[in-house]
């Protein structure tokens, strides 16, 4: 191999080392995950979309990531995937509007439902927001219990996870 293939590949080599390095490493200034819990409760209504509130406390909240209470409302809710017998899949869309009128936040939540031992645990993920949460992305992990009252007319959210904005 003559020196100048081998300067070539050394170069190619060089290159391809820094392009994997950047995505490792990631931007300069990039923020750090913050840790936030929501906890929403839900009022189920058959005349119209499923509405609610929250609240959300964590690192996130101290940072000015997210405000700390708000509305709720499910936007899109398709129950699917109970052909098995042994539990659901239930895509829901949510809308929260905080009460200090800094923005909206749209997340998906995609809802795991076990048939046998009547558990609902949840992924969420934020797809977007308006106002001082435009660039807000964020994830986790969640379960749903009863509200205390009929199980047919409500249930609370909890959300664990983390946001960047």
């Amino acid at each position: 191999m003559g020196t100048t293939n081998r300067r070539g590949l050394i170069a190619v080599a060089i290159s391809s080392a820094a392009v994997v390095l950047a995505f490792v490493v990631g931007p300069a200034g990039a923020a750090s995950p913050t840790d936030v819990r929501i906890v929403s409760h839900m009022t189920f209504n058959p005349d119209g979309p499923n509405t609610g509130d929250f609240v959300a406390t964590g690192s996130a909240v101290d940072d000015g990531l997210i405000c700390a209470s708000g509305s709720v409302i499910d936007t899109r809710l398709i129950f699917a995937g109970s052909q098995s017998g042994r539990g659901a899949q239930i895509p829901v869309r949510k809308t929260f509007t905080c009460d200090d009128a800094s923005g909206t936040i749209f997340v998906k939540i995609q809802v795991h439902l076990d048939f046998a031992s009547s558990t609902e645990t949840f992924s969420w993920v934020i797809l977007g927001g308006t106002g001082a949460y435009e660039k807000l992305r964020g994830s986790g992990e969640g379960s749903t219990v009863g509200d205390g009252s009929d199980p047919q007319t409500g249930n609370v959210n909890s959300y664990d996870g983390f946001l960047v904005n």
